[in-house]
């Protein structure tokens, strides 16, 4: 079970989300939409995918590694996202995505945390 959880978070990471990214920026500048978020939308699917290959990796020392950058530096990226796309939120429902999926790593980072230490909290 452990090896299916594994191949499902490495086959997402590597395959699916890639896939995703490049078809959203197919959909997007077919639609013809001004000053598109191509960047910002990189940072999300980069975000969430860096999780899921830190979770198809670990436990190894690449995986702990992709977290101390994915706990510091894509909040970061994200954040600067976020403010860009503050004022353009209404330019298109691809910019109020980007903005929206910004925001939501947040919420996720936060409840990733809550989770790992109530877990750790058990365990001891």
């Amino acid at each position: 079970m452990e090896h299916l959880f594994t191949i499902a978070c490495l086959a997402l990471a590597l395959l699916v989300f890639p896939a995703c990214y490049l078809f959203l920026c197919i959909r997007m500048r077919c639609s013809g939409i001004s000053r598109a978020p191509y960047l910002p939308f990189f940072f999300i699917f980069g975000s969430f995918g860096g999780w899921l290959l830190a979770f198809g990796l670990s436990p190894s020392g690449l995986a702990a590694s992709s977290i101390v950058f994915l706990v510091t530096l894509a909040p970061l990226s994200l954040l600067a996202s976020a403010i860009w796309l503050w004022r353009l939120r209404t330019l298109s429902r691809y910019h109020r995505a980007a903005f929206f999926g910004s925001l939501s790593y947040f919420g996720f980072l936060a409840a990733f945390m809550c989770v790992t230490s109530l877990v750790s909290g058990f365990t001891h």
